[in-house]
């Protein structure tokens, strides 16, 4: 099979292309023929090395984390799926590929609503968010959340989340993604360019979401966050000594016990009652250069919506 990884640590330019053996499975795991798989910032960082004190790769690695194909393989004790099963799968690895092996316990079936470039850049985002909203800032109905990077693949499906959970949304974001993000669930949207405007904020929020690449300036979050509130980010989080409003302060971290199937079961039913939605950026063909302009593209952190790779026709 054709796969696309990285046999070293670098820039768009180390990522190459893979002749392999289509992945053996074991009785606990299921065979998917890849449809379309999504480019992720995740994938860009692994490629760039910003895991690697601690995370060890094996060369070469197959890149992609999540994607969506078809079930033409299950092992022996796997249950519930089946051959010809339309999935989305949140893999952890290997799904830059036109086969790819993966644990049932990480999978879902493809909504019926999604097609399938809406549906290869729903794990990945769907998840995190689930897992930022839902563990880390612990949410509730009526409380008032300001989201950083409310258009991204992330902040786009927490601001929808936290929308469907009863919490009064604010979005933080470029004055370009304005329409969007209201049109999603926020009911107030910021400049993160307009340092008046942003300033209006302080001390409003019981729970701040940095969902941006790289986090934005941790004190404008701080400034924002009432005391004794939550900070969550994916990438950066404020100091102790900066922290002097008694912040409860969490940055993602994957945990075992965050079971990708209850965020499934949670996503397929705000997909159902028309809660969730995923924007498409780009639909990518699934060769070299394509793939390089896709991360190159997502590293800039200028994509309006998911990048997707498709292994099909494209519409």
């Amino acid at each position: 099979m054709k796969a696309f990884g990285i046999n070293q640590y670098g820039s768009s330019g180390v990522l190459e292309e893979f002749t392999l053996d289509v992945p053996s499975i074991g009785a606990h795991e299921i065979l998917v023929k890849t449809k379309a798989f999504a480019v992720n910032p995740l994938d860009v960082a692994i490629r760039e090395g910003r895991f690697n004190s601690s995370v060890l790769l094996l060369f070469p690695t197959i890149l992609g984390t999540d994607a969506v194909g078809t079930i033409i393989k299950v092992g022996a004790k796997v249950e519930n799926y089946h051959v010809g099963d339309e999935i989305i799968a949140h893999a952890g690895y290997g799904t830059y590929a036109e086969y790819f092996c993966v644990s049932p316990e990480h999978i879902g079936i493809r909504p019926k609503q999604y097609d399938v470039y809406e549906a290869a850049g729903l794990p990945l985002s769907g998840i995190t968010a689930y897992n930022v909203l839902i563990h880390l800032a612990q949410a509730r109905a009526g409380q008032k959340i300001v989201i950083f990077g409310a258009s991204g693949g992330v902040g786009s499906m927490v601001v929808q989340m936290a929308k469907a959970y009863g919490l009064s949304v604010i979005g933080i974001d470029r004055i370009i993604n304005k329409a969007y993000v209201l049109s999603i669930g926020a009911y107030k949207f910021v400049d993160m360019d307009n340092t008046e405007e942003m300033s209006t904020l302080k001390d409003t929020a019981d729970i701040i979401i940095d969902a941006t690449n790289h986090g934005l300036r941790t004190d404008i979050g701080l400034s924002i966050v009432k005391r004794k509130g939550v900070y969550v980010s994916l990438t950066q989080l404020p100091t102790q000594k900066e922290n002097k409003k008694k912040v409860t302060l969490k940055v993602l971290v994957p945990q075992k016990k965050y079971l990708d199937r209850d965020a499934f079961a949670a996503i397929s039913l705000m997909i159902r009652n028309k809660q969730l939605y995923t924007r498409i950026d780009k639909v990518l063909n699934f060769n070299l250069e394509d793939i390089r302009k896709g991360q190159d593209y997502v590293a800039e952190g200028k994509h309006s919506g998911k990048v997707i790779v498709s292994l099909v026709d494209k519409k």
